[in-house]
């Protein structure tokens, strides 16, 4: 073989960072690969439309039949989005007898083990780095670095929208309404926020890298996933004031037989790795048993990083091919994949803020440790803020280790006093044992 063809099915921002590296790049690809890489075509909607990228109007086609036909073809990019048509091109290009390449972790959330089932029996490769964490290789080193260990534990700041967020509604005091709009004039955000701010997008990230650490089917609608939308300024400076910062953590883990995994704001100790990761950027953390605890961090979205993911890939699934070698990673299905338990929400145990807007009266904070205490969750701290002029008062929990059933059937109690002037913010506290 003396080259190796690539089409890329969509030149959005990603398909434009991998066509200006393997441009840019072309001949130190071919120095470590032993051949030159040659894009033949790239699939848009539009043909007719001008592109900036010098070179590629000639390569532009709306013909996906003809791409897949071309038997100078071998690597096939899907960088479409969505579900349908990107199945439906990602399984054309299998049945076809090309490596596929994609960075769309919606379609391995919604089809992945099919698909992945679909390759392994066509003997060809299917590589998704892009799909999680932009530019950070972290599908890389859990299938081929940390083979030989076992994980326990997987676990970060996985979505930069809602990092990006959450940084300003901390550092500058913003509300969630100006932090969201801030970030979408600088394209942090999308127009329709909804798959990042309500967590959900961190939930596909989580239940793909749980798949490939632990080997287990994890579908994200059955993990517990809360957003960020209820935030406010108000929880950045109380986490501030008892040594915390606010992330929505994604978490993976190992919990006698079953699975741990969840998506929610939580509070870090200010120590902690993940309580610096700023922006857009990602952070994974891995715990195993014999390497131990291990980081890996860098830009989590962006036409550039994750380009640079999906190239990384391109040469990767090609040097399989030249050595005649596909298929040598496990896919993401049977019989890799295994049912393992879930574990509830409610069976998990770690210390909880709870944050109670109250009327400003006698016996209100004596009723509230009442029911805490009817509940067995033990309080580790307790700060109070007055009340300002006729409005309510603010009475702020710090517990010590707590059962989440326990906690949340107290939090309902509560939640029906006279004397509750607004729902209860529960957030929990991960990350080491922190302050006090």
């Amino acid at each position: 073989m003396r080259e190796i063809g690539v089409a890329l099915l969509g030149f959005g921002n990603v398909g434009q960072g991998a066509w200006r590296i393997l441009t840019a790049h072309a001949e130190d690809i071919q120095r470590r690969l032993g051949v030159p890489v040659r894009v033949r075509h790239v699939l848009v909607r539009d043909a007719s439309r001008a592109r900036a990228e010098a070179g590629v109007a000639g390569l532009l086609t709306t013909d996906v039949g003809a791409v897949l036909a071309d038997p100078s073809v071998h690597v096939v990019v899907e960088l479409v989005g969505g579900v349908e048509q990107a199945a439906s091109y990602v399984s054309a290009a299998i049945r076809a007898r090309k490596q596929v390449v994609t960075a769309n972790k919606a379609l391995l959330s919604a089809r992945g083990e099919a698909l992945f089932a679909e390759a392994a029996a066509a003997g060809v490769d299917l590589a998704f780095e892009g799909a999680v964490c932009g530019g950070v290789p972290v599908i890389r080193t859990l299938r081929e670095a940390l083979a030989s260990d076992r994980v326990q534990a997987v676990s970060g700041v996985v979505n930069g929208t809602t990092n990006f967020i959450l940084d300003a509604m901390g550092a500058g005091g913003s509300s969630y309404a100006e932090a969201l709009a801030r970030a979408q004039v600088l394209g942090f955000a999308e127009a329709d926020p909804t798959l990042d701010v309500s967590g959900m997008d961190a939930a596909q990230k989580i239940c793909l890298l749980a798949q490939l650490a632990f080997g287990a089917r994890v579908d994200p609608s059955r993990v517990h996933v809360e957003g960020i939308t209820r935030l406010e300024p108000v929880d950045f400076a109380l986490g501030r004031e008892l040594g915390f910062a606010l992330k929505l953590v994604a978490t993976a883990r190992r919990v006698d037989g079953a699975l741990d995994v969840r998506v929610h704001p939580a509070y870090v100790p200010v120590s902690a790795p993940l309580a610096q990761v700023r922006g857009g950027f990602n952070a994974v953390q891995v715990e195993c048993a014999a390497l131990g605890p291990l980081l890996l961090s860098g830009q989590g979205a962006g036409g550039m990083p994750t380009g640079a993911a999906v190239v990384s890939d391109i040469m990767d699934v090609s040097r399989n091919l030249l050595s005649h070698a596909s298929g040598r990673l496990p896919a993401l299905c049977a019989p890799f994949l295994q049912d393992v338990p879930l574990r509830p929400m409610g069976a998990w145990r770690g210390r909880h803020c709870l944050r109670f807007t109250v009327q400003d009266a006698p016996g209100v904070l004596a009723r509230i440790a009442g029911v805490l205490a009817e509940k067995e969750i033990s309080i580790a701290s307790i700060v109070q803020r007055p009340a300002q002029g006729e409005g309510p008062a603010q009475i702020v929990v710090l517990t010590h280790d707590a059962g989440d059933a326990a906690v949340a059937a107290a939090v309902g109690w509560i939640d029906q006093l006279a004397t509750t002037r607004a729902r209860i913010q529960v957030i929990r506290v991960e990350g080491g044992t922190g302050p006090v």
